[in-house]
């Protein structure tokens, strides 16, 4: 008794365009990771949101708070900043939402829009950020005693990372870059 189906015919055509497909889906996964590649660990995906997060709230720490500082900078001046994350309280997370401190170096630069570069006050070192609303800054005084003021505000397992500088050297010259286009050339 036949049906009247081909199946050997129908499987062909059904084989044919599941290799389409196939090699669609594989193209647009291939496209994907070559756009958007993943970038590092959990970890460092991490480190580099709180980067851009120090960064943020120290470019909009008060002229008051930033004279506490040590960075003197006026009313009309712009600030921006570069930070490096090298540790969080607590140690161990995975999430921004879980930071409470974040122990980083950075490096702010201020001036008035239109100063040139070998003007503009700038200041760097290791900071701590609470992740709290307000943000709490601190940053320890320069002059004799640095290195022990330094200790007293990071935890001992950061405290040589702390005191090292930028671990990526390239970070001083972004900022130079960014300050010539935001605050030179303004």
């Amino acid at each position: 008794m036949s049906t009247g189906i081909d199946v050997t015919g129908w499987l062909r055509r059904s084989a044919h365009w599941l290799r389409v497909e196939a090699s669609i889906v594989a193209l647009a996964v291939t496209a994907l990771l070559v756009v958007v590649p993943l970038r590092g660990t959990p970890v460092e995906r991490l480190y580099e949101q709180l980067d851009i997060t120090v960064a943020g709230i120290l470019e909009h720490v008060s002229p008051a708070e930033h004279h506490d500082h040590g960075h003197d900078v006026a009313a009309e001046d712009k600030i921006i900043c570069v930070a490096e994350t090298f540790g969080t309280d607590p140690a161990d997370v995975r999430e921004l939402a879980q930071v409470r401190w974040v122990y980083a170096y950075f490096l702010c630069a201020s001036a008035p829009p239109g100063t040139d570069w070998d003007f503009a006050s700038r200041i760097s070192g290791p900071t701590a950020v609470s992740l709290t609303a307000p943000a709490e800054v601190r940053i320890a005084a320069a002059g004799l005693g640095y290195p022990d003021r330094v200790r007293a505000m990071i935890p001992d397992n950061l405290e040589a990372r702390a005191l090292s500088g930028f671990a990526d050297k390239d970070l001083p010259d972004e900022l130079r870059r960014r300050y010539e286009t935001e605050i030179s050339q303004a």
